[in-house]
């Protein structure tokens, strides 16, 4: 048998899929993500008492953070930077309760106001 041609395209010539989430799931993922950082305030309270290492949660965390980030147009930049720092070389672990709660309490009137439900 005489092998054909095969159709053979190395997978840096392909365009890539992109998905991105509709208006409806971009709403319900920024709703989720706001109880998702006031959370990490009280993880990291927690944390200070001595109560628990949030190490690996806060790790998935900023993974579904960033993640978010792509699936909502890049939305979340702002957001994502500033508990990033927070979470890089464990910075939140050097910085005050009011720099933290600062942060996070920025982040989440970022996520309200993107919501769109602001008082």
């Amino acid at each position: 048998m005489e092998n054909k041609e095969q159709e053979n395209f190395p997978l840096d010539s392909v365009d890539s899929v992109v998905i991105r989430f509709s208006p409806e799931e971009e709403k319900e993922c920024y709703i989720n993500l706001r109880s998702q950082v006031i959370k990490l305030l009280y993880m990291i309270e927690s944390e200070e008492r001595g109560e628990g290492d949030i190490d690996l949660w806060f790790y998935g965390f900023m993974y579904e953070l960033a993640s978010s980030n792509t699936l909502c147009n890049n939305k979340l930049t702002k957001v994502v930077v500033k508990i990033h720092g927070l979470y890089d070389n464990k910075h939140y672990k050097e910085m005050t309760h009011a720099q933290i709660k600062r942060q996070i309490m920025e982040s989440r009137g970022i996520l309200t106001h993107l919501i769109g439900d602001e008082k």
